[in-house]
């Protein structure tokens, strides 16, 4: 019995290890898809980050039945894409002033 307990103790400090490095080994990858996915410039920078929010938004709509919700989210992100690529463009051609 006493054996029997120590194996399961043995084997349940392995789980927990092994499951620990894939956690490690998880957060490593998801690191490397989001440096690798990270849109460069000006476009991309504008709408990285709404379309991350559309794909979600389609994903779980239709499992609670929110089709009408769906296009209202979507008119939503084009108007944030123009907002975020207007105001990055702005931003990038406003002439820099010094103060003297």
């Amino acid at each position: 019995m006493n054996g029997s307990l120590q194996a399961l103790a043995e084997r349940k400090k392995i789980l927990v290890a092994r499951s620990h490095l894939e956690r490690m080994q998880l957060m490593l990858y998801a690191g490397d898809v989001r440096a690798a996915l990270r849109p460069a410039g000006l476009i991309g920078g504008a709408i990285a980050r709404p379309a991350a929010a559309l794909a979600l938004v389609n994903t779980i709509a239709p499992l609670f039945g929110w089709t009408r919700i769906t296009h209202v989210v979507r008119l939503g992100v084009l108007a944030l894409v123009v907002f975020r690529f207007v105001r990055a463009w702005r931003s990038s051609t406003r002439p820099h002033t010094s103060s003297d």
